[in-house]
């Protein structure tokens, strides 16, 4: 199994973002990498790129690409993550 470590893909993010979006960006992330499930996540990134997709489409094909490797993240318990 292969998993992406979610704080490079965050900072990966982030670099293709303006700097003064970046808060903003940052709390419609948070709710895609702290989701309880791969569904729930799924809803989460599909708001987010509702909302960044136009602006920034490079931020979006990014993690679709990385998609499959983020999801085994999701898997363990949210105490674990924190520490992952």
């Amino acid at each position: 199994m292969v998993q992406t470590c979610i704080i490079h893909l965050i900072r990966n993010t982030f670099r293709f973002a303006s700097r003064k979006y970046w808060d903003e960006m940052l709390r419609d992330m948070r709710p895609v990498y702290s989701a309880p499930s791969e569904s729930a996540a799924r809803e989460r990134f599909t708001e987010f790129t509702t909302k960044w997709g136009q602006q920034y489409p490079a931020i979006i094909k990014m993690w679709n690409t990385a998609w499959s490797e983020f999801v085994p993240f999701l898997d363990y318990d949210v105490e674990i993550r924190r520490v992952i």
